[in-house]
């Protein structure tokens, strides 16, 4: 649902335009007064501005104000896809169609939109620390690569914003190996690669969203659901988290329409990519760590558990299929590659590892 921003405020000015006589009663031509306002842009989310992600929208907008001295402004579109089922896909598509000339997306949604070179960000099992998604979106090397396919979807990527550890939380039992998915009907938000990662372990994906996700849960027809303890205040009911089954890193990308973004002044797209440079360091800055958030949700109710060595085995086994079929494209593997090499760089400290309960 389109909302009015509250966060930001402009001040508008009315323009008096004069017309000079001059003496002999012919009109005199003056030059015309500068009345151009500052240039306003619309940023479309599907989330509100509590979750991280418009958070880090609400930074976005002041970095953008205060680097074009208020020259260039940016409009949230708070809760876009009003309440829809696959309501990240909805926002893709409403920059595409421009309506909307900015946007929040995680990258996982880009998969249904013909997008190929961010999977590798996703596959399961793969990113399973803040550390090594920090040190993703931070390398530019690696970050331009990922978002360089986004041109399929009409799209710019300007950066990447981290956000937070998947696990899987169970609504009555842990889901702590690929039996306990096996015909299960699990909350997940839609993406190709994601819907298949549930699949591999015998469950059935589900991006109900609103009543129908409560409803599903009572009925027992949802029995779990994969999300990530900085969001888990929104579960309908407390659940149980496999701490240590981490599927992925759920990671943002901001993003323009590419032709709305050739359309604005070399300074305008400079700022905007300053803008969400600076964005992106802000968040990594402020990120809180995930033994926080864990604790934070056992307050709530929740509780904490880990699989065995053997169960993690098993989800590695049954998502082997999906790495076959991510390497037949060789960018995809490369960067796999690449990003397997990172990970055995990266420390992960005690704080990034969830406390159980």
């Amino acid at each position: 649902m389109n909302r009015t921003p509250h966060h930001w405020a402009l001040a508008c000015g009315l323009a008096l335009v004069l017309t000079v006589t001059a003496c002999n009663g012919d009109p005199t031509e003056v030059d015309p007064v500068d009345n151009a306002g500052p240039v306003t842009l619309r940023l479309g989310t599907a989330d509100d501005d509590a979750k991280p992600g418009g958070l880090a929208i609400l930074q976005f907008v002041e970095q953008v104000r205060t680097l074009s001295d208020g020259k260039l402004l940016i409009y949230p579109v708070w809760e876009a896809a009003a309440g829809a089922q696959q309501w990240d896909q909805v926002v893709a598509r409403m920059l595409k169609d421009k309506k909307v000339d900015l946007a929040m997306i995680p990258s996982r949604t880009w998969d249904t939109e013909g997008v190929t070179s961010l999977r590798a960000l996703n596959a399961p099992f793969l990113v399973t620390s803040d550390a090594l998604a920090d040190k993703i979106v931070g390398t530019a090397e690696l970050s331009d690569e990922l978002l360089a396919g986004l041109d399929k979807a009409g799209a710019t990527g300007l950066a990447m914003m981290p956000e937070g550890l998947r696990h899987p939380f169970g609504f009555g039992r842990a889901l702590v190996s690929p039996k306990a998915f096996a015909g299960q009907g699990i909350r997940t938000a839609k993406s190709d690669l994601g819907d298949a990662t549930i699949r591999a372990f015998g469950g059935k994906p589900d991006d109900a969203v609103g009543d129908l996700y409560g409803a599903g849960v009572r009925s027992g027809t949802l029995t779990g659901a994969e999300t990530g303890f900085v969001l888990s205040d929104s579960l309908p009911t407390a659940g149980i988290a496999a701490a240590n089954v981490t599927f992925t890193t759920k990671v943002n990308t901001l993003v323009a329409n590419s032709e709305v973004l050739g359309g604005l002044t070399p300074d305008n797209q400079r700022i905007l990519q300053a803008a969400a440079t600076a964005t992106r360091e802000w968040v990594v800055a402020h990120r809180v760590p995930e033994s926080a958030h864990a604790a934070a949700y056992c307050n709530r109710g929740g509780k904490i558990v880990n699989a065995t060595a053997v169960e993690l085995r098993a989800f590695d086994q049954a998502v082997r299929p999906l790495y076959v079929e991510l390497e037949q494209d060789p960018k995809t593997k490369a960067m796999i590659d690449r990003i397997r090499t990172l990970k055995q760089s990266v420390r992960v400290p005690p704080t990034g590892i969830a406390v159980l309960c």
